[in-house]
């Protein structure tokens, strides 16, 4: 990148072209995330790009060329909102985020792009409006550094703060957060509570920060709201909601000035000139814009535009934005109404320090244009804070992946797919028995991978911490797609992956599982939004984990049924195997997850005494037990089971309230429907779940497992 921004510095238009092309994405984000859909969203935009091209000549320090334009975006942040005091606060009505009509009027009427907020994590961005200016600043330099795109140290320099102080001020923004997003989650809860009602005084607008703080205390109290109240963190929400889609106005026209850009100040004036007023023009104006649209508009201004590298392997979009191509515009003309098509949001990184591809040489640099070809030694040459691309294709290493880099607490390695492209390592050629990727060390982010094939483990974590493992496709291999175990195996998270066909065709099949924790311990570990399916094994297996893990919102099914015509065929195939050995007393936590067609229980201890806690989660049609805790001291709440054999299996210690098996009514008539296809769709573009009312049921839908949530 420093090269880059050399040739930039010296003239070159290409360099130019890639240059702000490659960094428009993160400033609009930043802007867009710290206005919160403001109308003027787009302007802000424009003159941050404008004056970061006046003032690159005078760039001393290439290498700050991302914190250095990132501080432009916030000065020109903080600029719009002192001039914009009266504007912004008429910019707060906007429409209800609830689906349940309210006569009386919702004061979390908060959500200014519905289609960006239909997607889990809306709460995140309609609480938001509850911070103050700097909160949102704050709250959007660290979404970009959440998603691999600030590092924690340029986080800083774009507030003016040391590392210590901006650690500080993004946990008191996120404690307010996190507050907010509990107060909105009470005031949704249906029927709502009289009294929140009233504390709330039927307001449509954000009411101020001492209101909140009264409603706040309330929820705190209330037992009725702090049902409603989803303990958690909000620490990977920006990961789950994704990026902001740039207007395809900035998209087209930003890069079709710099291309055209040179020296001449004059010259320099004039296309600066033409394109501050050519896109207000564009720009509408209006309270009702929506921040990240990504809808056609009827307006194209034709440049020549720098073209990225090819891709290398014909999978996945070409990078780089949608642009149109053809005669540079002449100043003073109208553009022609072609329509043309906005940039999309992407589900991995679109900037790095280093890429990896499958043409790649691992003599290259590590650049987009030379980039290396094993991920080993991307990872092995980032530092603290640094990025790595992964490009898309199949990588087939002959020996195991090694990741044993560390990041920092403030200054993360994150190791991603590339914008949408979708990277696949196949391990048919690792040494029998060998695991695909072995990781080691802490605070490191692996997201957007797929692995397959291996003759052993798809992906070994030991000793992992604070480590995330997003987006990831574990598959058909010879023994369990994840492991994690080891001592100090704390803190990591699980998120939006898929764990299947993990098999053994030799012997009887083999008891090879989805993903296990194992052979360790530690706090903190979460599995979140995953989906555990068609293993030869269990789904999800703790035993001999010797602390909590918490799991929330996956699905297990399928497991220890015989796909693979083995004539031997031997498997347990349990959904949740929540336990550790019979002398280990943890205390898992599932909420909201969902265990179905299973060859054995669906949810069970393994024999563990401890007091594993299970609320609203549905076993379906499991060859065993749906809920099985015979030995342990298990608190179940509000769970179902039906057609499973039998539902329940519960010993004396057991303490269960709510559920369907302590109620009478209950049949698979209740349920909305018993086909799961929808549940095995693909997932959403930001990796969440797919959308399904499968095992939704009519009786009581505050029984049971949400799983669209």
């Amino acid at each position: 990148m420093t090269a880059l921004v050399d040739a930039a510095r010296s003239g070159d238009a290409d360099a130019r072209a890639a240059l702000f092309g490659e960094y428009l994405p993160l400033i609009y984000n930043i802007v867009g995330r710290g206005l919160h859909g403001h109308a003027d969203v787009d302007d802000v935009v424009q003159e941050t790009m404008l004056r970061a091209m006046r003032a690159l000549p005078e760039l001393r320090d290439p290498e700050r060329f991302r914190s250095w334009i990132v501080a432009i975006a916030i000065r020109q942040m903080h600029d719009h909102r002192r001039r914009n005091k009266t504007a912004l606060a008429r910019h707060t009505h906007v429409a209800d985020a609830s689906e349940v009509p309210d006569p009386v009027g919702d004061f979390a009427e908060l959500a200014v792009d519905r289609q960006t907020l239909s997607r889990a994590g809306s709460d995140l961005l309609e609480a938001s409006r509850w911070l103050s200016d700097e909160q949102r600043r704050t709250l959007a330099l660290w979404w970009q550094e959440t998603a691999g795109q600030l590092t924690r140290a340029e986080v800083a320099e774009a507030l003016h703060l040391s590392v210590p102080h901006t650690a500080v001020r993004i946990q008191r923004m996120k404690a307010r957060l996190e507050v907010a997003v509990g107060v909105l989650a009470a005031w949704r809860a249906r029927p709502r509570c009289a009294e929140l009602d009233t504390l709330a005084g039927g307001r449509r607008r954000v009411p101020e920060g001492r209101r909140l703080v009264r409603l706040e205390r309330h929820v705190a109290q209330c037992p009725q709201c702090g049902a409603a109240v989803a303990r958690r963190s909000i620490d990977d929400l920006p990961i789950r909601i994704g990026a902001l889609a740039v207007p395809a106005a900035l998209v087209v026209a930003i890069p079709g000035l710099v291309t055209q850009h040179t020296a001449t100040p004059g010259l320099v004036s004039s296309l600066l000139n033409t394109l501050h007023h050519g896109l207000a023009r564009i720009s509408a104006k209006s309270a009702t814009v929506a921040v990240g649209t990504t809808a056609t508009l009827a307006v194209v201004i034709v440049v020549t535009v720098h073209q990225l590298p090819p891709h290398a392997h014909g999978s996945g979009p070409t990078p780089g934005p949608d642009r149109t191509v053809g005669a540079p515009h002449q100043p003073g003309t109208t553009p022609s109404a072609t329509p043309t098509t906005a940039h999309p949001s992407y589900s991995g990184v679109a900037i790095a320090d280093y890429y990896v591809a499958p043409t790649g040489d691992d003599t290259n640099p590590g650049t987009l244009a030379r980039p290396f070809a094993m991920l080993t030694r991307a990872v092995a040459k980032a530092r603290p804070g640094q990025t790595v691309a992964v490009r898309g294709g199949t990588y087939h290493p002959a020996t195991t992946i090694t990741l044993t880099s560390s990041g920092t607490a403030g200054h993360r390695i994150t190791v991603s797919n590339y914008r949408d492209e979708k990277p696949v390592f196949d391990g048919t050629r690792i040494p029998a028995g060998a695991p695909l990727i072995a990781q080691s060390g802490g605070h490191v982010t692996v997201q957007g991978i797929e692995i397959v094939g291996s003759p052993g483990n798809g992906y070994v974590c030991t000793s992992c911490h604070d480590d995330v493992l997003a987006r990831l496709g574990v598959h058909g291999n010879a023994r369990t797609g994840l492991v994690l175990h080891g001592a100090g195996t704390h803190d990591n998270l699980v998120l939006d992956s898929d764990f299947y066909d993990n098999h053994e065709t030799g012997s009887t099949g083999g008891y090879v599982d989805g993903l296990i924790l194992n052979d360790g311990s530690g706090s903190g570990n979460r599995v979140r939004g995953c989906r555990i399916y068609d293993n030869s094994g269990d789904g999800l297996d703790l035993s001999g984990f010797g602390d909590a893990v918490t799991v929330e919102h996956s699905w297990a099914f399928g497991n220890g049924v015989n796909r693979w015509g083995i004539a031997t065929f031997s498997s347990g195939g349990s959904g949740f195997k929540l336990g550790g050995d019979a002398g280990l007393q943890v205390a898992p936590v599932v909420t909201n997850s969902a265990a179905w067609d299973n060859a054995g229980f669906g949810f069970t201890e393994t024999g563990s005494s401890g007091t594993p806690r299970l609320t609203n989660d549905t076993a379906y049609r499991n060859g065993a037990a749906g809920f099985a805790f015979v030995h342990s001291a298990a608190n179940l709440q509000r769970n179902l089971a039906l057609a499973n054999h039998p539902d329940d299996w519960l010993g004396g210690r057991a303490q269960h309230t709510g559920n369907s098996w302590d109620q009478s009514g209950w049949t698979k008539a209740a349920l909305h429907t018993a086909n799961a296809d929808s549940a095995t769709a693909p997932r959403r573009h930001d990796g969440q779940l797919p959308v399904t009312s499968f095992l939704s049921n009519s009786e009581d839908p505050s029984v049971g497992a949400t799983l669209t949530p």
